[in-house]
């Protein structure tokens, strides 16, 4: 992987970078945050680490790794216009987020011309759940939270991008977040540009399955379902693809029977792409754990640009769209009894790859969304876009 800076020593930005108009915060670098970085707004993007995926990952120009006190210094003394931020409802990176978002604020007094902060929002959990996924929480200190968490968003974001409806329903929950200028647009994803090669016709035979192997990504409950769906379908086969601590247990289990069960590991993301278009039928059956919710999925929305069937739970924000479309979506409590069916009926009667991409916009949602955060064009009111579905 190339690294562009690290961080014990400060990163060497150029005054074309230090003049960029826009900003974008990464906390962990993606290869799929790469891979469409090209199609985004030009924006100088700092990031603070790097996720498993990235492998051999070519780092682009105007990508940097950097500190936290690194970050601080080049978004003060920057010329940018907008800053894009992670979503203030991740609240492991909430503290960091504000700090930035403070310095952002302050030291935009002592510049010319408006500077705005912007952020793209996907979480799809409760407050409740956020504040105290194991217990109950009471009532006054969640009101209390909704006031404080509503002031601070108010106070430092100027417009936000909704991935999915269950997300803007969140954020709206919190005091007077719903005056912020706003837009609801679905991470969709276009069909991809892979299918121009020529993509086989589903053969109701090919189910994969790729994330982290552990219990909130449902490993363990497709093991179970599995083998119900070798003896309805004998010609099917689970490609199994990631890594985690199931993992020596799920490589085990798929040496078991090897006609019908393969175990790839962690692979990079070429390799995992290679993998999905070999395939007919997403399986990804996420489960509630902790503070942890499915927001989007991205081997669901990867699934989708190839044409494939999606197997999954309604814990994922785009379990409506998926439903309306004809995907297969199952209750999270009734995983066990209702996966190994609904597999089975993916697999038998997949949906036509056409009809697939036919449902899907021509320009990836998460890039229109990039592209309405960044535009330096101000609405007079939140009304102007509350209620935009793109």
């Amino acid at each position: 992987m190339k690294e562009n800076a690290s961080n014990d020593k400060a990163p060497n930005f150029s005054l074309s970078e230090s003049a960029l108009n826009s900003i974008r915060i990464r906390p962990e670098l993606r290869a799929a945050q790469v891979k469409r970085s090209s199609r985004m707004v030009p924006a100088m993007t700092l990031y603070f680490d790097e996720k498993y995926d990235l492998g051999e990952t070519q780092i682009p120009e105007f990508f940097r790794k950097v500190s936290l006190l690194e970050c601080l210094r080049f978004i003060a003394v920057s010329d940018a216009q907008i800053l894009e931020v992670p979503e203030p409802l991740w609240l492991r990176f909430a503290p960091k987020n504000f700090l930035l978002l403070a310095t952002w604020k302050l030291s935009g007094f002592l510049k010319p011309g408006r500077r705005i902060a912007v952020t793209y929002a996907i979480e799809n959990n409760n407050i409740h759940s956020l504040l105290s996924p194991r217990s109950k929480v009471n009532s006054v200190i969640e009101r209390i939270f909704l006031r404080i968490m509503g002031a601070a968003i108010c106070l430092t974001i100027d417009r936000i991008a909704f991935g999915s409806s269950a997300a803007m329903s969140v954020y709206h929950s919190l005091a007077g977040v719903k005056r912020i200028e706003h837009r609801l647009i679905q991470e969709l994803p276009a069909e991809s540009a892979a299918t121009s090669d020529g993509i086989a016709a589903p053969s109701g035979t090919r189910a994969i399955f790729i994330g982290e192997l552990d219990d909130r990504k449902g490993v363990l409950d497709l093991m179970k379902a599995w083998p119900s769906v070798e003896d309805a379908v004998p010609a099917a086969v689970l490609t199994v693809v990631g890594g985690g601590k199931h993992a020596d247990a799920v490589e085990q289990w798929c040496l078991e029977r090897p006609a019908t069960r393969v175990f790839c590991g962690l692979v990079p993301h070429g390799e995992t792409a290679r993998q999905l278009s070999k395939a007919d039928v997403l399986v990804a059956p996420s489960k509630r754990s902790g503070r942890w919710r499915e927001q989007i999925g991205l081997p669901i929305t990867e699934a989708l640009s190839l044409g494939l069937t999606v197997v999954t739970t309604d814990e994922t924000g785009l379990a409506d769209w998926l439903s309306n479309e004809e995907h297969t979506v199952v209750p999270e409590t009734d995983v066990e009894s209702q996966l190994a069916a609904a597999i089975i009926g993916a697999l038998k009667r997949p949906l036509p790859r056409t009809k697939v991409w036919q449902s899907l916009p021509v320009v990836p949602g998460r890039i229109a969304a990039d592209a309405w955060l960044h535009t330096t064009h101000f609405s007079s009111t939140a009304k102007d876009t509350k209620n935009d579905i793109a």
